[in-house]
């Protein structure tokens, strides 16, 4: 049994597949998808709903590809604030058949948990940082479950577009989101030093942040990905005002150019609230936690069942396509059958003498029924009957 889960995000839609039993995620896809991009005031354009359904089924067919028996598909903060997000629902069930369960903020932080407790058994204690488009999880991953989750309402889209005007945010910008942050974290009751001595970064835009310390520190990754403190803010810094810091993002995460440089400033803020050493990052996010606990039974969400689809008529006549070619019709006649493939018109009678099957291909001109031939006869064999 093959489990997966197709994640709407508010810059992109991602899919992981895992078999029943546990273990490493068997696939992974993504492709960049900005919701944001296309809305009409607070509400999905029909633009968009086409762009997104097209992704969704995109991603259906390789879930197909490699044999998944059950998809999950959900949506974070992506779709909550969308007004019309039960007329998008309504629209991916139609087009793709797949039914779209939505996750709130809390449960998206207890995914994130889940995905990543194994990090909690660090000395000294961790936290989990997950940057996402439209909201921010923080999470503490040494407590008990649902406790010490917090789903605050920013994002690197929010945050780019209140404060950065340009493509990059400048000190001074990346000084007022600072301010910003303290806020948030004091509101949600993030803790100061000393709680924690570990803070994972969690999820795409942490993922393409850490590739672009790997190239700048000239780190070659072998296991966990680790990020030195000091480096970590001098690469902050860089991102900040440094020459070539678009170059350096364009050159290994092209498709997060907007985002790397809030994502460093907003880890940097935290890193220094909890006064953490060390700083790891992971690959598992929401989808994956979201993957475990359907796939232990915990959770129990809507899904697409491949095994109940109808046989796909391509894949009937691919199968077809590669064999020799056969007539339609069983028990034809093998001169019908010679006929039909020189081109020459066969009546839709059986039973047809073979001499008649002759007389088409020219040698001798026999009427294929009594009474006046067919008009497309006369028209196809004019020439033919004027030679004659």
């Amino acid at each position: 049994m093959k489990y997966a889960v197709i994640d709407i995000s508010s810059s992109s839609i991602s899919l992981v597949v895992a078999e029943e039993k546990g273990g490493e995620p068997l696939f992974r896809a993504r492709e960049s998808l900005t919701l944001l991009h296309y809305l009409d005031g607070h509400a999905l354009s029909a633009r968009g709903m086409e762009k997104l359904v097209d992704a969704v089924l995109s991603m259906q067919e390789k879930c197909r590809s490699v044999g998944v028996d059950m998809l999950y598909l959900i949506s974070t903060a992506a779709l909550r604030a969308v007004l019309n997000s039960e007329e998008v629902h309504e629209e991916i069930y139609h087009k793709t058949g797949i039914p779209l369960n939505f996750i709130d903020g809390e449960t998206e932080a207890y995914c994130d948990y889940v995905a990543n407790r194994g990090y909690g058994e660090a000395e000294g204690g961790a936290a989990l940082l997950d940057i996402g488009g439209a909201s921010t999880e923080v999470c503490d991953l040494s407590g008990g479950g649902r406790e010490g989750l917090h789903c605050m309402d920013f994002g690197i889209l929010s945050l780019r577009k209140k404060f950065v005007e340009k493509i990059q945010p400048g000190e001074e910008e990346a000084e007022r989101i600072r301010k910003f942050l303290k806020k948030q974290f004091k509101k949600a009751g993030i803790p100061k030093k000393g709680a924690y001595d570990t803070v994972v970064l969690a999820g795409a835009t942490n993922l393409a942040l850490y590739a672009v310390y790997a190239e700048y520190t000239k780190t070659h990754t072998v296991g966990e990905r680790v990020m030195d403190g000091k480096k970590f803010k001098k690469l902050t810094e860089h991102l900040l005002g440094g020459a070539g810091r678009a170059k350096l993002i364009l050159d290994v995460a092209p498709d997060k150019l907007y985002a790397v440089g809030l994502a460093a400033v907003v880890a940097q803020a935290l890193v220094k609230r909890l006064g953490a050493e060390k700083i790891v990052v992971s690959d598992k996010g929401v989808k994956e936690g979201y993957l475990q606990l359907v796939r232990s039974g915990s959770f129990r969400g809507a899904y697409y069942d491949f095994s109940k689809e109808p046989p796909a008529a391509g894949r009937e006549e691919a199968s077809f396509a590669a064999e020799p070619a056969q007539p339609k019709r069983r028990g034809r006649k093998p001169a019908a059958a010679k006929a039909e493939e020189s081109g020459a018109k066969q009546p839709a009678k059986r039973g047809r003498k073979p001499a008649a099957a002759k007389a088409e291909e020219g040698e001798a001109k026999q009427p294929a029924r009594r009474g006046r031939p067919p008009k497309a006869k006369q028209e196809q064999g004019q020439e033919q009957g004027e030679q004659a």
